[in-house]
């Protein structure tokens, strides 16, 4: 029985360095050197990576079978009740199901003129700032979006408070950057204490003032749901369910904002291109499917810099991959967004371009941003449409130009990928009329 070899790495860190960087092409580099299948020891974790196309088609074809979430997710059940990470089979089936009425392109799209009244508010501050926070800005604009789409209402009071929590807890229970005890620390107890209470405020504030008209939204479909044998689910996974908007979804966008905008200050055609385009009349939801230079710019950029390079799991049973043997009980993780930078999926993969066949591509599972199978993301479609709908506002309303032109971006792995506190942009106004 033949196990996958061990990545070249260094005394004590291992792989730690490369990882901790851009991933992507950490996992890029080494397919290209050791195959589909290779070993990698990052500090105090031990991975078995598998990529490639194959690699994606067995976690597409098999992944129930042979895996489970619980090792690498299970940190966000016990701490915030979201429950859906770890299940399998009909249970798992059932949650997604009910968390997906409740993450819908239809709330945005009823909400639509409340989403942009506060993105134009928020753009509008950025206005005249030399050296603007790329990331931090663009996770706040995601919060605000996503609270006001997914609850009715903004949850900007609680930003600090939950970007903190739930980043570490990302960094605790899925990166393994910091040791479990870190989640002892009294602020950490008290910042959850204080999301948890205000997800069950939420939940309680919609029971005694339930909403009439327009589409139900995630507080309704939390406070309505029951597990797959028609049982109420418990008070904490109803409190997951509402926070898992919120927790999936701000980083998830505001990475994507901001690779969207860097790929736009590096490529001055395609901006021309999506800023036209964006200018091209009133934006309102229905022409947001008829965008096909800015649907382009984000696939393309979740091509080349997707917010989950690699889903985690834990082998439950044996298995064979590509003539080695994967033991029970190893931490596996499927490196799905390899195939995004091989030619022979994508030609020449080193350009940048959006008018790629990205259709035919999702379709064969070797594009895949958000992964594939049963855990691929709840949010992706939201994520779409809000990226799209987000940079048309921001061309809309606003110059932006490199604070530091001759800086290259520096791309940083936790919490998830992203361009960093490094990254930062010079803003000008453009226009002040609604864009709606």
């Amino acid at each position: 029985m033949t196990l996958p070899p061990a990545a070249p790495g260094i005394p004590v860190l291992g792989n730690a360095l490369r990882m901790m960087g851009d991933v992507q092409q950490f996992f890029v580099d080494t397919y290209r050197e050791m195959g589909p299948a290779y070993r990698v020891r990052a500090l105090n974790q031990a991975f078995v990576i598998l990529a490639g196309e194959q690699a994606n088609r067995f976690l597409l074809e098999h992944g129930d079978e042979v895996f489970s979430s619980e090792e690498s997710f299970g940190g966000l059940n016990r701490e915030f009740g979201m429950r859906v990470h770890v299940l399998r089979g009909r249970p798992h089936r059932h949650l997604r199901k009910v968390l997906a009425t409740g993450l819908s392109r239809d709330l945005l799209a009823a909400r639509w003129d409340d989403v942009v009244a506060e993105s134009e508010r928020l753009f509008d501050e950025w206005r005249g700032q030399p050296a603007l926070p790329v990331v931090d800005r663009f996770q706040r604009l995601a919060a605000a979006q996503l609270s006001i789409a997914l609850t009715g209402s903004s949850s900007a009071a609680q930003f600090e408070t939950l970007r903190s929590a739930f980043e570490l807890v990302l960094d605790v229970t899925i990166a393994g950057k910091w040791p479990a005890a870190t989640l002892r620390w009294p602020a950490y107890r008290r910042a959850r204490a204080q999301i948890l209470s205000f997800a069950r405020a939420a939940l309680e504030q919609r029971a005694t003032h339930p909403r009439t008209g327009g589409p139900r939204d995630l507080l309704d479909r939390a406070l309505d749901a029951v597990d797959e044998n028609g049982e109420p689910y418990p008070m904490d996974v109803r409190a997951g369910m509402a926070l898992q908007g919120y927790f999936a979804g701000i980083n998830t966008l505001a990475y994507l904002y901001s690779f969207m905008l860097h790929a736009l200050l590096q490529n001055p055609d395609v901006l021309a291109r999506v800023t036209a385009e964006a200018d091209d009349g009133p934006l309102a939801f229905d022409r947001l499917r008829h965008m096909p230079a800015s649907q382009g710019l984000a696939l393309e950029t979740l091509r080349v810099y997707p917010p989950a390079p690699g889903s985690a799991r834990t082998v439950t049973k044996d298995f064979e991959f590509e003539g080695f043997h994967i033991e029970k009980g190893r931490r596996v993780l499927v490196a799905t967004s390899v195939p995004h930078q091989l030619p022979e999926h994508f030609p020449d993969p080193a350009r940048f371009d959006i008018d790629r066949d990205f259709a035919s591509a999702r379709k064969a599972s070797v594009y895949a941003p958000f992964s594939v199978g049963s855990h691929t993301c709840l949010g992706a479609g939201m994520t779409e449409v809000l990226s799209v709908a987000t940079i048309a506002l921001m061309l809309r309303r606003l110059t932006v130009t490199p604070s530091q032109p001759e800086r290259p971006l520096r791309i940083t792995a936790t919490p998830g990928p992203n361009p960093g506190k490094r990254f930062k942009v010079a803003v000008e106004g453009r226009r002040s009329h609604s864009s709606v």
